[in-house]
């Protein structure tokens, strides 16, 4: 093929490279609440994960829905005495009507993937999981174990679930 107007070709190009780039920016912006659906089926493993936090449940107690939120950290959730590295995760289940369940059962493990720096805290033995506890209003520290056989070289710290709600990743101040 021969462009007559060398011009024609570089104004071609401008709007491909647009059009390509105006749709995909949007899809990569940083959002203040990240959300994400999962179909439970009972008796089957489920990992409900979004980004580099999650829910993995050995065996579903659920024929359900759940979800997963990310949000970044603000000052909704006081905590004065830690210091939090990844966004908060908040988990929940909902029957097929979308009425959410009150109780979790079965063995339920929040965890957040590590990257270098937040392994270096976890072995000086100064990083944990803490839950939001909504009758205390404040952050109870959940106890914390490391899988180093997933998201390698850095593994997961993992912790597990009493309740449904939010979970975070910190350091005491």
């Amino acid at each position: 093929m021969r462009v007559r107007n060398p011009l024609l070709y570089i104004l071609g190009t401008f709007i491909v490279l647009g059009l390509t780039y105006g749709i995909w920016i949007p899809a990569f912006a940083e959002e203040d609440v990240s959300t994400a659906y999962y179909s439970l089926t009972y008796q089957e493993p489920a990992d409900v994960f979004l980004g580099k936090a999650g829910v993995f449940m050995v065996k579903s107690s659920y024929n359900a829905i759940a979800t997963i939120n990310r949000f970044d950290l603000d000052n909704t959730y006081p905590s004065n005495d830690l210091e939090f590295y990844d966004r908060w995760l908040d988990f929940g289940i909902y029957d097929y009507l979308g009425n959410p369940y009150l109780g979790l059962w079965g063995f339920n493990y929040a965890y957040f993937n590590l990257k270098y720096n937040t392994r270096r805290l976890w072995d000086e033995g100064e990083l944990s999981i803490y839950h939001w506890d909504i009758n205390r209003m404040d952050w109870i520290k959940c106890p914390s174990f490391l899988v180093e056989m997933k998201n390698l070289p850095h593994g997961r710290v993992t912790c597990i679930m009493t309740s449904f709600g939010l979970y975070g990743i910190a350091s005491e101040k």
